[in-house]
């Protein structure tokens, strides 16, 4: 215990532990965000345009938002990733869109930073708000606080006109975030709430789209290469488009064919691609050519001809098939069946 003296407090045998209190645990608020769901409110001091005040999600009814969070101010990535937001945030302003960039440090913090030049690591003219989330609930609710250090993890979540989350990606500390996928995300989510099509992988302004329907997005996919273009298949080989091609080919050539069938699916048939190209250098006098057993205008033809096992080859001379079939990753036998084809 504790007891005045004429020299102030003393203490009895018993422990400082039994004389303070133990401290209660910070309890944080869930996390709130789901893509789909509406986004958690918030509101709080922030700097704009070089002054304090204060902003909430409200206050950008009717347009979308994209928000922020960054770990702290003074440090080293963030400088870049909020001034490189900044910077383009006319682009985002013409696409509806307000940028916000959010830490737990205060006002204060966030004015001090923005008043210092960037040739000394601070911020600048900021064209966008930066938001003081000092009580850490805001990044509590996103699900971006790392609890133990009181900062926020770089996450980003882009909100729609009415108030639903659409998109949500949570960076580690050391990894910057990209301005052109936030706002080419931004502007995929646009376009599908515009015209109700959805966006493949690496969608971009002006590209195509596809309706999400079975049959109707067929017509997208009926454009899309195959891996073939860069050579995998065997860039120097003839390719069949057609079945009638295919008995023009086989039964009409003078000289010696061989036929790959392959699928763009099949492993094995890309591995013995570039081996192919070798053969066609090596053997001049033998047409080789290929011949895709999943196109529409050969699927049915392929089975037809029994292929099973890929890749297959077939060898052709004066109109007839010639020899055995090789079937696999085999180099050895269809060098040798290449060559007694050549004599």
């Amino acid at each position: 215990m504790w007891s005045m003296s004429s020299r102030g407090f003393s203490s009895s045998s018993s422990s400082d532990d039994e004389f303070f209190e133990e401290p209660m645990p910070i309890i944080y608020p869930p996390a709130q965000v789901r893509v789909g769901e509406r986004a958690p409110h918030f509101s709080g001091p922030a700097v704009v345009d070089g002054e304090i005040t204060n902003i909430s999600l409200s206050d950008y009814k009717g347009k979308y938002v994209c928000l922020f969070f960054y770990p702290k101010d003074f440090t080293f990535v963030c400088p870049t990733e909020i001034i490189a937001f900044s910077d383009r945030a006319k682009e985002f302003e013409a696409a509806n869109c307000q940028l916000i960039a959010a830490s737990t440090d205060t006002e204060e913090t966030h004015l001090a930073w923005i008043r210092t030049p960037r040739t000394r690591g601070g911020l600048g003219y900021m064209q966008i708000p930066i938001l003081a989330d000092t009580t850490k609930d805001i990044s509590a609710r996103y699900g971006v606080l790392i609890e133990k250090l009181g900062i926020a993890l770089r996450g980003l979540f882009i909100i729609n006109p009415q108030g639903m989350v659409q998109h949500v990606t949570i960076n580690d500390l050391p990894i910057g975030r990209s301005v052109d996928e936030a706002l080419r995300t931004l502007q995929a989510i646009q376009y599908h709430a515009e015209h109700g099509e959805v966006c493949p992988a690496n969608w971009k302004p002006g590209s195509k789209t596809m309706v999400a329907d079975a049959e109707k997005s067929l017509e997208y996919f009926a454009e899309v290469k195959e891996a073939d273009e860069a050579g995998a298949f065997g860039s120097k080989l003839q390719v069949i488009g057609s079945k009638a091609e295919y008995d023009k080919l086989t039964k009409e050539s003078k000289g010696p064919v061989v036929v790959d069938f392959y699928a763009p699916w099949c492993g094995k048939c890309r591995q013995i691609g570039p081996f192919l190209d070798t053969l066609v250098d090596k053997y001049p006098g033998v047409t080789f050519a290929k011949f895709d057993t999943t196109a529409p205008a050969l699927e049915a033809a392929a089975g037809d001809l029994g292929i099973k096992a890929l890749p297959a080859f077939r060898f052709f001379k004066g109109g007839k098939e010639v020899g055995s079939p090789v079937t696999g990753y085999k180099k050895k036998p269809l060098e040798d069946a290449v060559a007694d084809l050549a004599k």
